[in-house]
C-alpha cells in the first residue's frame, strides 16, 4: 500500500487490469455467475448492468475529453487512461487513484461526484446509492412526464421485464431522499466545525457511499488525517449508514421498539 495509491507504479498495463477488475466488481455477482454458467438471465440481458456499463463508458469519455481540451494531458489516450481509472474507481467504490483529480476541470469533478453518488449495482462489492435505484428513479421520472401528457393512461414501471409494485417504488424514492438528506445534514455539520464546503460535501458523499477519495482536503492524493475529530465521527456515522443501507442501521438502533 502506497501513499500515492496506484499512481506509484505508473504503469498503463496495471491501470487497465485494475479498470477491468473494478468494473467487473461493480456488477451483480449473481449475474456474473449466471453469465459464466450460460444462464439466460445474464449481464447482457440486464437493464441495470447495461445502464451501469454505459455510465462507465460515457463518463470516462466525457471526462477524458474535458481533460484533453483543457490540455491537462498531452494526448486524448493518456487523458482517457487517467479519466477511466478515476471514474471507474469512484463508481465501483474501490478507492484507488492514479492522479490528483483535485486539479482536474470543474466538469470532470462534477462527473466524478455524480459517479460517487450513484456508484455500481446492487449485489456487487459497491457501496453508494446503487445504479438500480438511479435507473428506477429515471424511469419514474419518465413515466411521470408521460402521465402529464396522458392523465388517464395506466403505465407500469418494469425492470428487466418485471413489473415493479408501488411499494417498491415508494421504498426507492424514500431511500434516495434519505440518502441525499444525510449528505446535506453531514455537509452542514462539517462546515459548522470549520471544514471548507468542497471538503465537507465531497467527504460526505465519499463517506456515505464508502467511495474513499473526495475533493478539497480529502482528494485522491490526500487523506482524512488532518480533519477535526468530530468531523471524523460524522464521516464514520455516514459510512455505517451508507454501508448498511440507512434503514438497516436505524432498525438495529431502534430494536427496543420492535415489539
Amino acid at each position: 500500500t502506497k501513499n500515492t495509491s496506484v499512481a506509484f507504479y505508473d504503469s498503463a498495463m496495471i491501470d487497465m487490469v485494475l479498470i477491468f477488475a473494478m468494473g467487473i466488481s461493480g456488477i451483480h455477482f449473481g449475474l456474473i455467475y449466471a453469465t459464466v454458467t450460460g444462464k439466460r438471465n445474464n449481464i447482457f440481458r440486464s437493464e441495470v448492468t447495461l445502464f451501469y456499463l454505459g455510465m462507465l463508458i460515457l463518463g470516462s469519455l466525457l471526462i477524458a475529453l474535458s481533460l484533453y481540451i483543457a490540455d491537462i494531458y498531452p494526448t486524448f489516450w493518456s487523458s482517457l487512461r487517467f479519466a477511466s481509472f478515476q471514474f471507474v474507481s469512484v463508481t465501483s467504490t474501490s478507492g484507488f487513484a492514479t492522479a490528483d483529480s483535485n486539479l482536474w476541470t470543474p466538469f470532470a469533478i462534477i462527473l466524478l461526484i455524480l459517479g460517487s453518488l450513484i456508484c455500481a449495482c446492487a449485489g456487487s462489492t459497491s457501496g453508494g446509492m446503487k445504479a438500480n435505484r438511479a435507473l428506477m428513479a429515471l424511469k419514474m421520472l419518465y413515466i411521470r412526464v408521460k402521465q402529464q401528457q396522458h392523465p388517464n393512461a395506466v403505465i407500469r414501471l418494469k425492470m428487466d421485464g418485471v413489473i415493479q409494485e408501488a411499494g417498491v417504488l415508494h421504498t426507492v424514492s424514500l431511500f434516495i431522499v434519505a440518502y441525499l438528506l444525510l449528505i446535506l445534514i453531514g455537509t452542514i455539520l462539517c462546515t459548522l466545525f470549520g471544514v471548507d464546503l468542497m471538503t465537507s460535501f465531497s467527504g460526505c458523499v465519499a463517506s456515505i457511499g464508502n467511495v474513499g477519495p473526495g475533493f478539497g482536503g480529502v482528494n485522491s492524493m490526500a487523506n482524512y488525517g488532518d480533519l477535526p475529530a468530530i468531523v471524523k465521527f460524522i464521516f464514520t456515522a455516514l459510512m455505517l449508514l451508507g454501508r448498511l443501507e440507512i434503514f438497516g442501521l436505524l432498525q438495529f438502533l431502534l430494536i427496543r421498539w420492535w415489539k
